[in-house]
């Protein structure tokens, strides 16, 4: 549309995946609009929680303000982060990742994540279910599927997502954005600790929860899930919101109980 605007991209889980699978595909500095990437290192960055990166293409685009100047210890200091007081191990895990691993490590585990995801996704596609995601470095390395609605099952990806609670996996299922509320999917994630022979024991575990809710009625289903809900779920059942905040509209914890968002 002819807009002359400068471009930030939020990388949070690509970052760490596109450089090494599709290093052709350009939506980093090569391309001159994008002034600043962030992505998180605590997701494809194979590092522990707490981590996160911002890089400016140069310094004329960060912005003067956010950046802290300090006299300290006999000399003039300035940087920026969203935290000041605060433990570096997240940093020293993902220097030492960085530095041992380099660009060919990465490279082999990104693509062989993405080399299980494509697997995991052609045997899900073998056993009747639709696939949503992309293959082949086309995005991350996740599967998001969906069960055929032409098979007309009694059941639901939600009963199957409860199934396979029952037997350790915790697979999202998920309603679509709104106007396609009635379009469900489940979606797993491929991190490096997601072996092809784990996938195998998940594809296994599948197969078994669709021949229990084929062999169930609705009804079944229904009291099952109510199980699953009181007695291996833990969701929902927090009870640390405190009285005093329970009214307040400012807070997170007024709104909804709990004390921090979902990472």
């Amino acid at each position: 549309n002819n807009i002359d605007t400068v471009i930030h991209v939020d990388a949070a889980s690509g970052g760490f995946v596109a450089p090494f699978v599709v290093p052709d595909l350009e939506w980093d500095f090569r391309l001159e609009k994008v002034v600043s990437i962030n992505t998180s290192g605590h997701k494809y960055g194979l590092v522990y929680p707490g981590v996160g990166w911002i890089v400016w293409r140069s310094p004329e685009y960060l912005p003067a303000e956010l950046v802290f100047n300090i006299n300290y210890l006999g000399a003039d200091q300035s940087s920026f982060t969203l935290n000041f007081s605060k433990g570096a191990s997240q940093v020293i895990g993902q220097y030492y990742q960085l530095i041992r691993l380099g660009k060919h490590g990465y490279r082999v585990i990104m693509s062989n994540l993405t080399r299980t995801a494509d697997y995991l996704s052609d045997s899900l596609h073998q056993l009747g279910f639709v696939i949503m995601s992309q293959k082949g470095g086309a995005g991350l390395p996740l599967v998001a599927f969906r069960l055929d609605q032409s098979a007309d099952k009694h059941y639901d990806e939600f009963a199957l997502a409860h199934q396979l609670r029952e037997r350790g996996w915790v697979v999202p299922a998920y309603t679509m954005a709104p106007h396609t509320e009635d379009l469900k999917m489940l979606r797993v994630v491929v991190r490096e600790d997601f072996s092809k022979s784990r996938c195998d024991q998940l594809l296994t575990d599948i197969k078994l929860c669709l021949q229990v809710l084929d062999d169930m009625d609705r009804e079944q289903i229904k009291t099952r899930e109510q199980y699953v809900k009181q007695h291996v779920s833990n969701s929902h059942k927090a009870k640390h919101g405190h009285h005093h905040y329970k009214n307040e509209k400012h807070s997170l914890q007024g709104k909804t109980g709990k004390t921090h968002a979902v990472c």
